[in-house]
C-alpha cells in the first residue's frame, strides 16, 4: 500500500498534524501519463573542489561573498580581493593589497553586490562596479586594473544597472546615478529619495527592464522615464504593500511564466518572514506554514542571503540563513520546500554555499567558512573540500504518518519498502570494517509519537553495482498506536526513491485524507 511517501518537508508547529521533512533530497514530478510514479525524490547535488582562493592570495579568506559571470569572464570577491577564475581552476588576484590603486573592496562580512556595464575603454561591458563595506570601487575590464571615482555617493548599501545607468541604493534612504555608461562618474544632481512611502530603504533590484525599490514594509517599481536629470520615475501601478526582511535576499528567478523576483518579506502588519514572488505588481506568497513557523522560532533571519539557479529543468530559489545555520530550497515551479546541509565538524549545518554563478557550462558557488569555490553538480555524491579530501551528504526522509481513524486501534505493521534504484553501488564496491566488499546502505527507523523519538536504526542493504533486483525492505515489525517512518542514507551513490510501502492486515489503514489523496 502506498501511503504518500514522496513529498516537501513540512514539519508542522505541531507534529500530530505533519512531521515530515526532506533534506538532501528534492522532489521532482514525473510529466509522463504513464510514469510508474507521480512523484519522485531525487539527490540534491554534491561539490567538487574547482579552485581555492586563499592558496592564491597567500592568506585564508573567511568566505567567497559573490561570484557572477560577464561576457565570458566570470569574477570572485573574498575578503579585500577581486579574483578572476579560469576554466581550469586557475585564478588570477587582482586585488587585497592595501597598496592597490583605488581598490576600496571593504570586508565586512556581508555579501557583497556587482554589477557589469559601461563603454569606456571600447569594450562592452567594460568595467565592474562593487559596492563592499558602503564603498564603491571601480574594475574596468578593460585594463584589468582598478580605477579613480569622482564624487561617488558614500554608504552605500548594493548597486544595480538598468538601461545604462549604474545605480547606487545608499543607507541615507537615497539612490544616485551615474553619467551614461560610465560608473566612475556620478553627477551630484542625480540622486533621488522615494518619496512615495518614508521607510527605510534596503534594497534593490532590477527585473525585466524594471527597477524595484524595497523597504522594510513596502517596495516600488520604477522604470526609465528619459527624464534629463534624474532619468528614472515611478511606474503608475508599481507598488507592493510589502516590504523585504532581509535585504540580501531579493534575486530574479526564472518560471514556467519568465523571470520574477523573489525575497523574503514582511509589512507592517507582522515580521515573523514570508516568502514572496512579485506576480507583475502583486506580492504572491511562496512560503507555507510550516517554514513561515520555523521562520517566527529564529531570533535573527534578517541576515538571510537569497541565490537562484537552474538545475536539470528545475529552478530553485536557495534562503542561507548565517544566524540559523540553515539553508532551505524553494523548487519554484512545484511550490515544494526541502532542506540543504553540509556536515561540517561532524554536525550537520547548512549548505556550504553563499554565493552562486553560472559559468564554464557549470554551477559554481562559494564557501561560506573559507575561500574556496566549489562546481556543484548532480554527478558529485560526496562534497570534496579539499584535495583528496571529502565529506559524505546525509539525506533524510522522515514521511507521513500511518495510523487508525483516531488513533485509538493499533496498526499492524509487517513490512516497509523503499524504493530506491538499487544495485547502484560503485566499482569497485564499498568495504566493511575488514576490508570486505559491502552493499550501499540505507537506514531505516521509526516513530510512535509523530517523530519525537524514534527506535534504533536498521541498516538495509541496497545492492552492490549492477544488482538491480535488490530489494530494500524491512520486515516483522509490529504493531503501532502510530506509525512514522523515518529513511537516512550518506553511502555515495546516486540515491533516487520512486516510492515506499506498506504491507500491514486489513485493518492497517491510513490516515482518512491519504486515502482520499491515493484515490484521486
Amino acid at each position: 500500500m502506498r501511503f504518500g511517501f514522496v513529498g516537501p518537508s513540512y514539519k508542522s508547529a505541531s507534529p500530530l498534524v505533519s512531521a515530515e521533512e526532506l533534506i538532501n533530497w528534492y522532489v521532482e514530478q514525473a510529466e509522463s501519463p504513464n510514469s510508474r510514479t507521480a512523484f519522485a525524490l531525487l539527490p540534491t547535488p554534491g561539490l567538487a573542489l574547482f579552485a581555492n582562493l586563499s592558496l592564491v592570495a597567500g592568506v585564508q579568506l573567511p568566505s567567497v561573498r559573490w561570484l557572477d559571470a560577464f561576457s565570458g569572464r566570470t569574477f570572485a570577491v573574498a575578503g579585500t580581493h577581486l579574483f578572476e577564475l579560469n576554466a581550469n581552476g586557475t585564478v588570477t588576484d587582482y586585488g587585497g593589497n592595501p597598496a592597490t590603486a583605488n581598490n576600496n573592496i571593504v570586508d565586512d562580512g556581508l555579501p557583497v553586490t556587482v554589477v557589469a556595464g559601461g563603454t569606456v575603454g571600447g569594450t562592452y561591458p567594460s568595467q565592474l562596479l562593487i559596492a563592499s563595506g558602503g564603498n564603491l570601487t571601480v574594475f574596468s575590464l578593460a585594463s584589468n586594473s582598478f580605477q579613480a571615482l569622482s564624487t561617488p555617493p558614500t554608504n552605500v548599501l548594493m548597486v544595480e544597472f538598468l538601461d545604462g545607468f549604474f545605480i547606487a541604493l545608499s543607507a541615507g534612504n537615497t539612490w544616485s546615478v551615474s553619467s551614461p555608461e560610465d560608473a566612475t562618474t556620478w553627477p551630484g544632481i542625480a540622486v533621488a529619495q522615494v518619496s512615495v512611502f518614508s521607510d527605510q530603504l534596503l534594497a534593490l533590484i532590477a527585473s525585466n527592464r524594471l527597477l524595484w525599490v524595497f523597504g522594510a514594509k513596502r517596495a516600488v517599481a520604477y522604470y526609465n522615464s528619459g527624464a534629463p536629470l534624474f532619468p528614472f520615475d515611478v511606474v503608475s501601478g508599481g507598488f507592493m504593500e510589502v516590504g523585504v526582511v532581509a535585504q540580501y535576499s531579493p534575486k530574479r528567478v526564472a518560471t514556467k511564466g519568465g523571470t520574477t523576483v523573489l525575497w523574503l518579506g514582511g509589512d507592517e502588519r507582522g515580521a515573523t518572514g514570508i516568502v514572496y514572488a512579485a506576480n507583475g505588481f502583486v506580492p504572491q506568497r511562496v512560503s507555507d506554514h510550516a517554514l513561515e513557523y520555523w521562520l517566527s522560532q529564529q531570533t535573527t533571519i534578517s541576515d538571510a542571503v537569497g541565490m537562484a539557479r537552474q538545475d536539470q529543468g528545475h529552478n530553485f530559489y536557495d534562503l542561507w540563513f548565517p544566524s540559523a545555520n540553515a539553508t532551505w530550497t524553494l523548487d519554484v515551479d512545484l511550490g515544494f520546500w526541502h532542506r540543504r546541509t553540509s556536515l561540517v565538524a561532524g554536525r550537520q549545518q547548512a549548505h556550504l554555499s553563499r554565493s552562486h554563478t553560472f559559468a564554464f557550462g557549470q554551477h559554481l558557488v562559494g564557501d561560506r567558512n573559507s575561500g574556496n569555490v566549489y562546481a556543484m553538480s548532480t554527478q558529485y555524491s560526496y562534497e570534496q573540500t579539499a584535495i583528496g579530501a571529502s565529506t559524505p551528504i546525509i539525506r533524510t526522509r522522515i514521511g507521513p504518518t500511518v495510523e487508525s481513524e483516531g488513533g485509538q486501534l493499533t496498526v499492524p505493521i509487517n513490512e516497509f519498502q523503499v524504493d530506491f534504484e538499487t544495485g547502484l553501488g560503485p566499482q569497485p564496491p564499498l568495504t566493511d570494517a575488514f576490508g570486505n566488499p559491502r552493499d550501499p546502505m540505507a537506514m531505516f527507523s521509526y516513530s510512535e509519537d509523530y517523530g519525537k523519538t524514534w527506535t534504533p536504526e536498521r541498516m538495509i542493504a541496497c545492492g552492490q553495482a549492477g544488482d538491480f533486483k535488490a530489494v530494500a525492505v524491512d520486515s516483522r515489525l509490529g504493531s503501532w498506536r502510530s506509525w512514522t517512518p523515518k529513511v537516512t542514507v550518506s553511502d555515495p551513490i546516486p540515491w533516487r526513491i520512486a516510492d515506499a510501502y506498506v504491507n500491514g492486515t486489513q485493518d492497517a489503514k491510513p490516515r482518512y485524507s491519504k486515502q482520499i489523496a491515493a484515490v484521486s
